[in-house]
């Protein structure tokens, strides 16, 4: 999706509709200055959407509004000018004597037409799994996706290691296809990087969202582990109404960017307690098959605060996106503890790595295992079996005979 391609109402952002079409907020805006130096700048109704240049402000005395922030003004004079960037004519030019900030998170919240759960759901129709797995993946999806603001001189933005096979980060990657291409772009104030590429990103403002499939260096602020999920199978008409939904959900995130949390004090009391648990879960372990960011439950908070359009930190925001953590931090657990090789824990099928731990535990290493005991154990169907079976196979995980098999010694890591 382009930023330049939206023609319905309901794909622009509440800010934008606002900005745009209330005569309240006539003298209210993002500003763009002319150019590098000088007192002249434009007022948009958002980072994401341009007006055509029709007129220019002009602030005659410091203090003056800084770049890319939203402002009120006061108009005292109104004349016109000359300009070489808009077809070459005479455009208004408004003179103001002051100016004040304006905080369009109020504005933000306003927006009704779709509930941040909603949301969640939207990314939940992806993907075929235990319903409990599927919505802790569209949670940690849907905090990725409305990333999470600057703090002081941090760059913001969420970090997240997808630990998948190849087929569920397309799942992934294609559930995201909902960001602005213009978004993509490293010129932007609100990166998205996705990608199976690991690399330095040169950012040290603004916001930048990382994805990387399966990294070795990322500092990740909450994995996302994407185990025994399948590909759902959509009708053509729900794949329509995906589509609109997705057109929605865009401008529910162009909102909910330009929102800005605030954390109590009572919250960053409970943040700081929940950090050192993190912590805690995190050294008594020792190594996993990502890396963890400790101080990342801040970064979390906000992201779903955003999400649900509000501009307060309340301890449930908190205790939500720990929860999360602390269930994605358990499946990313189930890779490292598993005897299984990580590389070949997330290229296995689902039910080869179910029956492999399971019948490993039974009959141990180098013992015959008959088709008919395995199907016992396992309660799998005889085909899902065979399946499975040819999976440890390909992997060097077994030897597979007429009515049989021998599971072999897992690889050392």
């Amino acid at each position: 999706m382009s930023l330049f391609n939206r023609t319905m109402g309901s794909e622009l952002s509440q800010i934008e509709w606002a900005l745009t079409f209330d005569k309240k907020y006539v003298n209210v805006g993002y500003v763009e200055y002319h150019s590098k130096s000088g007192n002249y700048f434009f007022l948009q109704p958002s980072p994401f959407l341009k007006r055509p240049e029709k007129e220019i402000y002009y602030c005659p005395q410091s203090p003056l509004p800084e770049n890319h922030s939203f402002i009120e003004i006061h108009i005292v004079e109104e004349t016109s000018i000359y300009s070489g960037t808009s077809g070459g004519g005479w455009i208004p030019l408004k003179i103001i004597d002051r100016w004040q900030p304006f905080d369009p998170s109020p504005l933000a919240a306003r927006r009704k037409t779709m509930d941040f759960l909603e949301i969640i759901d939207y990314f939940t129709r992806y993907y075929k799994g235990e319903a409990d797995s599927v919505i802790e993946i569209a949670g940690c999806t849907s905090l990725f996706a409305v990333s999470s603001p600057h703090q002081e001189q941090t760059c913001g933005g969420i970090r997240s290691a997808v630990l998948s096979r190849d087929y569920q980060w397309k799942l992934f990657n294609n559930s995201l296809q909902i960001l602005p291409q213009e978004l993509r772009k490293l010129t932007s104030d609100y990166y998205y990087y996705i990608s199976k590429i690991e690399k330095e990103i040169p950012k040290q403002i603004g916001e930048t969202n990382i994805a990387i499939h399966r990294p070795k260096k990322l500092l990740s602020d909450i994995p996302i582990v994407i185990l025994d999920e399948s590909p759902k199978r959509i009708s053509k008409d729900f794949q329509d109404q995906l589509e609109v939904e997705s057109k929605i959900i865009t401008a529910h995130i162009l909102d909910a960017l330009l929102i800005r949390p605030q954390t109590p004090k009572k919250v960053e009391k409970l943040m700081l307690n929940e950090i050192h648990r993190m912590r805690e879960q995190c050294f008594s372990v020792g190594l996993m098959p990502y890396n963890q960011n400790m101080g990342a439950i801040p970064k979390l908070a906000t992201s779903y605060c955003r999400l649900q359009s509000s501009a307060d930190i309340r301890q449930e925001d908190v205790q939500y996106v720990t929860d999360l953590w602390f269930d994605m931090w358990r499946r990313a657990e189930q890779i490292e503890s598993s005897p299984i090789k990580t590389s070949h824990m997330l290229e296995l099928t689902g039910d080869a790595r179910k029956i492999f731990l399971n019948l490993y535990d039974i009959f141990g290493a180098e013992n015959e295992i008959s088709m008919v005991e395995a199907i016992r154990e396992s309660k799998l169907e005889a085909l899902d079996l065979e399946l499975a079976v040819d999976s440890l196979e390909n992997k060097g995980y077994c030897i597979r005979k007429e009515k049989s098999f021998i599971l072999l010694e897992p690889y050392k890591k």
